[in-house]
């Protein structure tokens, strides 16, 4: 039996039930989830903290007798399990701050000052947020499924830009580089990049003739099955049908030896995700439309993304003067089929949650219409400044299969009326009443914008 399997399934049973009932919960049932904490796999960890947020939110008193216990695995699991543990706590100290102090304060963990590190990260979390908990130095997130590279600055631009900041289009997509047939053992590391939950990350060179390449070398971290393997080869082909688009991240090359890797283009510069409140309107147009019309091509081609957030939409450098960088978006569909290995509910962080990711059994499996759904809430934060919804994960779970999205317009009076509409179809509960395809939503959105690009 699939031991570790069946705990996931358990927790997100549990998990989906917390979003379409929390009140059905009695003391008993969340004294039980004390045992997803001790698990070994952070996504159990990480879907019992979203329940324990729902839980305590719909129903505060059954919690209280599980607040002990589960301060008590701070003195006896190892301190990796720790930030879920805290961040379950912090949600139960929104109702009970004095329990969670006294049970804190009776423990006997390993220095005062660690001590310390978990009562200001319980004391320091917002509701409203992320969920985030973070006792170390360095960064910390839940949802670095595919880990992140560090921008590199280019000084040159960056003196240029304090005299004139870029206003305009590239005439051309930037160059990219050649796809190769290649192994693993071709690429040679030049940096290491990162490590996100899912992969690792190298700068790469490889050569082509004369030339020399530099590009991104992603490496599975996790054991994969066999099947996992020829899925993962799948996807990665599809990707390659689509890459000559100039918003997509071009593929160089993958393979499953000695563990799934690809290499693709080497990007320079931010995440959408790190620009979103930075872009001006006109560039935010740009922007858009060139995403809309990567996800259309795509899209003709039977290829889908699965799971479209700002954090995979990426910058490339233009070589011309006073010109935007380029937005490319990478990773086609790749995070839902990662996640598939450590089970991670619906592979996207859940602010950015379609319903049928959420409730399946409601409202119908992941399809094209997931990508409609994703990119009306990329354009939404573009526009507003913001997403529709706030609060903490589970929160964010619940009101995406449950309320629905104020127009753009309310957080920015300046987005037309023409745009709220086009948006707000997209992001229908139902996808029988999103646009049927990329194409008819890419019309109208043009059309209320006022043109492309």
């Amino acid at each position: 039996m699939d031991i570790q399997g069946s705990t996931q399934r358990i927790a997100e049973s549990a998990l989906q039930q917390a979003i379409t009932d929390p009140e059905s919960f009695e003391s008993g049932h969340v004294r039980r989830f004390v045992r997803f904490f001790e698990h070994g796999d952070k996504t159990v960890r990480l879907t019992a903290s979203w329940a324990v947020g729902l839980i305590v939110s719909a129903n505060p008193e059954v919690v209280t007798g599980s607040v002990k216990p589960l301060a008590s695995l701070l003195e006896s699991e190892p301190e990796h399990t720790h930030t879920d543990i805290v961040r379950a706590l912090g949600y139960i100290e929104t109702e009970h701050p004095r329990l969670v102090r006294e049970a804190i304060e009776e423990l006997d963990l390993s220095d005062d000052a660690y001590k310390k590190r978990v009562v200001s990260a319980i004391d320091g979390y917002e509701p409203s947020g992320e969920g985030k908990v973070q006792m170390t130095a360095g960064p910390a997130t839940e949802y670095e499924g595919l880990g992140a590279v560090a921008p590199k600055i280019n000084t040159n631009k960056t003196t240029a830009n304090r005299q004139q900041q870029p206003n305009r289009p590239p005439t051309e997509p930037p160059p990219t580089p050649p796809a190769i047939d290649a192994r693993r053992g071709d690429f040679e590391p030049v940096a290491r990049e990162g490590t996100g939950s899912h992969v690792k990350l190298w700068q790469v060179t490889y050569e082509t003739g004369a030339a020399t390449h530099t590009a991104l070398l992603k490496q599975v971290r996790h054991a994969a099955p066999p099947a996992f393997d020829t899925q993962f080869t799948e996807r990665l082909t599809e990707w390659q049908t689509v890459d000559d688009h100039d918003s997509i991240v071009p593929v160089v090359a993958h393979g499953t030896i000695p563990k799934p890797w690809f290499v693709v283009e080497y990007q320079e510069g931010l995440r959408l995700s790190e620009r979103i409140n930075e872009v001006g309107r006109r560039e935010a147009r740009w922007i858009i439309d060139r995403i809309v019309d990567a996800v259309v091509q795509a899209h003709s081609a039977g290829v889908m993304h699965g799971g479209l957030t700002p954090r995979h939409v990426i910058f490339s450098r233009t070589y011309e003067d006073n010109t935007w960088e380029y937005p490319k978006l990478s990773n086609w569909g790749i995070p839902s089929l990662l996640c598939e290995l450590t089970a991670l509910p619906m592979g996207v962080p859940p602010r950015y949650a379609a319903p049928e990711q959420v409730d399946p059994e409601q409202f119908g499996r992941v399809d094209a219409s997931t990508d409609i759904y994703h990119l009306g809430l990329m354009i939404y934060e573009l526009l507003a400044g913001r997403l529709p919804f706030e609060g903490h994960p589970g929160v964010l779970l619940q009101k995406a299969v449950t309320e629905e999205p104020p127009p753009p317009s309310y957080y920015n009076s300046k987005v037309p009326e023409s745009v709220d509409v086009v948006v707000r179809k997209a992001l229908r509960k139902s996808k029988l009443y999103r646009y049927n395809t990329a194409q008819d939503f890419q019309a109208e959105l043009r059309n209320a914008m006022g043109g492309g690009s």
